[in-house]
């Protein structure tokens, strides 16, 4: 029997607009509302709001919070400052990825961390396993929802809404604001490749919030935007998704993270088995790769080199900026030098890729 599909808590609006829906976990979201094809261009030349409410957030709490943070994650908490954000692995104590995860810091006492949906009861137990009792850890993800307004006149939008600069406002930076629909979060991050930023705000204020975006939007040809498009462009941008490029197995060095982590770091979660992988080198690492020849890679498929299987690929599909159709995966480290051909499994025929340098796609400013 199959278990019922958690929606969105603007699922009605996104229905209303014409969305097409799909599954992604336990969710049911809209794949697309006119085209990937549209949308993906949309954010590239314009900007894209997407519904990203399935993302969980936790609150971290407590004087001894910022030490505890410092032990739990493989990064240092003297990079933070008040207002600013840090991308980080999560690390199981084998040195596997538990989850990756954004970390906000409103003081030194009281941060968020948004995790990935599929992942929230999993890291909730996991960061639970070893709080301090001065530490307070309190999910509060199904009392937010969370947007993502993506795209070059992003900026532009944001402040014909809100009427505020946000110039000032950099990349891994955040603020809140108070508004007529409540206090709201706004961060300058995003998972397009794009310039843009994420809102969160209550979930009595979602509906809201939405239209008031969408109808500022419209004059600067914004689109709405469905899962498809952000799955395109963040593979374009070479931005890995756990579940498909990052599990629990999978190393910060395999996954080609180190720009991610303090390995000089005294003590941290997992941090043994990265140590050792950065000195002695992994035995697979992430790779992204060009067809040369005709055909789409898809998470799954084999990837060989001369009859010998070589590695898999975690995600693959047609680059509507490129025009080429694009993958990543892990191979043997043998493989992936840049330049290096193999072949992929389509369909059961052998069809040639290239290892190419990511990210693939980066944009000018």
């Amino acid at each position: 029997m199959t278990a019922t599909l958690k929606q969105l808590p603007i699922h009605s609006l996104h229905v209303e607009a014409g969305g097409h829906f799909g599954h992604f976990g336990d969710w049911e979201v809209p794949l697309y509302f006119s085209s990937i094809l549209e949308e993906h261009e949309a954010v590239r030349k314009r900007a894209g709001l997407f519904d990203i409410s399935h993302m969980g957030e936790f609150y971290v709490s407590g004087r001894d919070a910022k030490g505890f943070l410092d032990y739990l994650l493989p990064r240092k908490m003297s990079r933070l400052e008040d207002g600013k954000a840090l991308y980080s692995p999560l690390l199981n104590a084998g040195g596997g990825m538990v989850d990756d995860v954004i970390l906000y810091q409103f003081d030194p006492e009281n941060f968020l961390l948004i995790v990935n949906a599929s992942n929230i009861q999993k890291d909730f137990d996991w960061i639970r396993r070893d709080l301090p009792a001065t530490v307070e850890l309190k999910n509060v993800s199904d009392q937010k929802s969370l947007f993502a307004l993506q795209g070059p006149v992003s900026q532009f939008i944001i402040e014909s809404l809100f009427h505020c600069d946000f110039r000032s406002l950099g990349y891994y930076r955040f603020l809140k604001l108070n508004s007529e629909r409540g206090e709201l979060f706004i961060s300058r991050t995003g998972y397009t490749g794009e310039d843009g930023f994420e809102i969160m705000a209550e979930v009595s204020g979602a509906s809201s919030l939405w239209s008031a975006l969408m109808k500022a939007g419209n004059p600067r040809g914004m689109r709405p935007a469905g899962f498809g498009a952000r799955d395109t462009l963040r593979l374009e941008a070479s931005m890995p998704l756990y579940g498909q490029d990052l599990d629990d197995s999978t190393s910060i060095i395999e996954a080609g993270l180190e720009w991610a982590v303090d390995l000089d770091k005294d003590n941290f979660i997992g941090r043994e088995r990265n140590v050792r992988e950065k000195k002695e080198g992994p035995r697979r690492k992430l790779v992204g790769f060009e067809m040369i020849e005709r055909g789409i890679p898809r998470h799954g498929f084999g990837i060989e080199r001369n009859g010998h299987p070589v590695g898999q690929v975690t995600s693959g599909s047609f680059s509507p900026t490129l025009k080429k159709n694009i993958g990543l995966g892990y191979v043997s480290t043998e493989e992936s030098k840049i330049g290096n051909e193999f072949e992929v499994i389509i369909r059961n025929q052998k069809v040639k890729a290239q290892v190419v340098p990511l990210p693939f796609y980066r944009r000018m400013n």
